[in-house]
């Protein structure tokens, strides 16, 4: 093995991303959907969008999240829940900034935003619905 050169088949780096990354979100949406009025509140409380918008926005999001997780997880429209999960995250950005507290080191959403945009380029990688739904071309 060379130091220098990739350990395995490069189609593993896209499906590792995209089933972390889905599982990510799926984890997320159930965890708010656990406790609804709470996040609605939460989401008013930031001041970002007024309350009406707030209230759709907040009751949407879990769902949209466990959506585009699980799509993700299984590689189904990898390239389109990978521009989603991109716009999903630069709301995040922009509701919380580049540097959210002062614990924190930067927005982890700025990583994630990284690994769909990543997805959006490289495909959805091995072991995916998007594969098996490839018609092979005829010559």
């Amino acid at each position: 093995m060379k130091i220098n050169q990739p350990v395995g088949p490069s189609g593993w780096a896209p499906f590792f991303i995209r089933v972390t990354l889905g599982a990510y979100f799926v984890l997320a949406g159930l965890s708010k959907l656990e406790a609804l009025a709470a996040f609605i509140q939460q989401v008013k409380g930031f001041g970002v969008l007024p309350d009406n918008a707030s209230s759709l926005y907040a009751t949407l999001l879990p769902y949209a999240e466990v959506a585009l997780g699980g799509f993700l997880v299984l590689g189904l429209w990898t390239t389109l829940m990978g521009l989603l999960s991109a716009l999903m995250l630069l709301s995040f950005v922009f509701a919380f900034g580049f540097f959210p507290g002062h614990h924190d080191l930067f927005n982890k959403d700025i990583i994630l935003l990284a690994a769909s945009v990543s997805l959006m380029y490289s495909g959805p990688g091995l072991y995916s619905w998007d594969n098996i739904r490839k018609v092979p071309s005829s010559s």
